[in-house]
């Protein structure tokens, strides 16, 4: 356990909007980092009855005070069944306000998933988001050395909601739970309890991304990271009035323990060898604004928030990484070369998906005749060392959060299978990100989704041993439970891709 740093504490109220003339923390330049604690052990449960507290206090006060649980939630984004525009005028007059211009600057500004041309800050982004909220709690709480744990849901003690989440009658703990779950979570069952399988809670693939940003069609740690466990939690625990749909994920308290533990895998990935982050100037110094512990906004810039050092906290444990292996220049050249697209949908379009399972069928996009026969066997067949093949989705889009995952699979025999994970089974996505909502995501148009894209080099592999590869492959995406009705989940292109 790390040693507590040691802070001066200024005692202050929350009158007015929660703002103080003076800061309640005077940092120590030479204070040891506080520590953010497993909610599972005796250290994060000491914090999570502290927030327990806190949430109750922060709910208690009124939207107008940018210190207050509305406040807070609404910066992630406005709930859809209202918007940003009358939320400003029903809590704050038509008047004007400082609270009510910090207001405007502040919500429905989440990174990632309002415009896809903004996920490049999706980490940094939550990172002062649960930076700024965790001061909050400190000044609502007057404790300078409170700490927000993180929800580690990828190891078997942590795959049901936390107990103190889930008891909608307790003195203490009851601030903390919310019925806008799916049912199972509640009940403490495993988050992904009829909807998914325990490896979508393994952060490794995203882990041994090598790079930061997308390079073609590799996602880049940031973006598998945001796209797979990031997006499989929200959809696991909550429906399309809580943790499913973004206008009302921070509503629910767990939003915040998963969100450290997001943090806590970036920092993980970052104290690997040879992991950065983006140099650019554009990146390091895109600023974003926030609400203080008293109430006044704060324009915090990226290049402040690539590691804990500025908001002075360090975790208990990171999680493994897969060491960076050196190769050599020529395999290093390959591996650097454009992405090839070799085969598209036989039939170009949306492809709208439901209940039942879809087959797309893909065709090479060579024109020879020495291209005939299967596309995949040919790419295996002289792909270089340093090359892999992928299948890349695109244009995902839904009416409502559909509150299931769709698995993939590779040229899979007719029928649903029994095995969801047999060896035709490429890998889940979901639809967290690619609903409208709120006034600034439509203004960027319905469809701010990214790319999707799986290494299928091994899969490939493995059903060309077993002569089962097609002439003419098919991709088969098989919803992992019932969508909701009227989701209208849609994919705009499939395609296969040697990079």
């Amino acid at each position: 356990m790390s040693k507590l740093s040691r802070r001066r504490f200024v005692a202050t109220g929350l009158a007015g909007a929660g703002a103080s003339a003076l800061p309640i923390f005077a940092h120590d330049a030479n204070a040891a980092p506080l520590t953010r604690y497993n909610l599972a052990t005796p250290g994060g449960k000491i914090m999570l009855d502290a927030y327990a507290k806190a949430v109750k206090i922060m709910m208690g006060l009124p939207a107008s005070n940018p210190l207050s649980w509305t406040f807070q939630w609404y910066t992630h984004a406005v709930p859809s069944n209202t918007s940003k525009s009358a939320q400003l005028t029903a809590i704050f007059g038509a008047g004007s306000s400082p609270a009510k211009t910090l207001a405007t600057a502040m919500w429905d500004t989440c990174q990632a998933h309002f415009n896809a041309a903004d996920e490049p800050y999706f980490l940094p982004w939550h990172r002062m988001y649960v930076c700024y909220f965790e001061m909050i709690i400190r000044k609502v709480l007057n404790d300078a050395k409170f700490t927000l744990p993180y929800w580690n849901y990828s190891v078997p003690a942590g795959y049901p909601l936390p107990a103190q989440f889930r008891m909608s009658a307790d003195p203490l703990y009851g601030p903390l739970f919310r019925p806008n779950r799916r049912v199972p979570v509640n009940a403490g069952q495993p988050i992904y309890t009829g909807i998914g399988v325990v490896s979508d809670l393994n952060p490794a693939n995203s882990l041994a991304q090598t790079t930061y940003l997308p390079s073609g069609v590799k996602p880049g740690f940031n973006q598998s990271l945001d796209q797979n466990i990031h997006g499989h939690v929200h959809v696991f625990v909550g429906n399309n009035q809580g943790m499913g749909s973004i206008p009302w994920a921070a509503n629910d308290p767990i939003f915040w323990m998963h969100h450290c533990n997001i943090d806590r895998l970036w920092a993980s990935w970052n104290a690997a060898a040879g992991h950065t982050n983006p140099t650019t100037a554009a990146w390091l110094n895109k600023t974003f604004m926030f609400a203080d512990e008293n109430g006044k906004g704060i324009k915090a810039v990226v290049k402040d928030y690539t590691n804990t050092v500025k908001c002075n906290y360090r975790y208990d444990q990171l999680t493994s990484v897969p060491l960076l292996v050196a190769v050599a220049p020529g395999l290093a050249a390959a591996a650097a070369a454009p992405p090839v697209t070799f085969a598209t949908q036989a039939a170009p379009g949306t492809v709208a998906l439901g209940a039942q399972p879809v087959r797309v069928v893909l065709r090479s996009t060579a024109t020879t005749a020495a291209a005939a026969g299967s596309p995949l066997a040919g790419q295996l067949a002289s792909l270089s060392e340093g090359r892999r093949l992928y299948l890349v989705i695109k244009n995902l889009s839904a009416a409502a959060p559909p509150e299931t995952l769709y698995r993939v699979y590779l040229d899979l025999p007719e029928g649903t299978p029994d095995d969801p994970l047999n060896s035709h089974y490429v890998g889940s996505f979901n639809f967290f990100d690619a609903v409208p909502h709120g006034e600034e995501h439509v203004s960027h148009g319905t469809n701010a989704s990214k790319p999707v894209s799986f290494d299928i080099t091994d899969v490939a592999a493995n059903v060309q041993a077993r002569n089962l590869l097609k002439a003419e492959h098919s991709v088969s995406i098989v919803p992992s439970s019932q969508p909701v009705s009227d989701a209208k989940p849609a994919i705009g292109d499939i395609s296969f891709v040697v990079q």
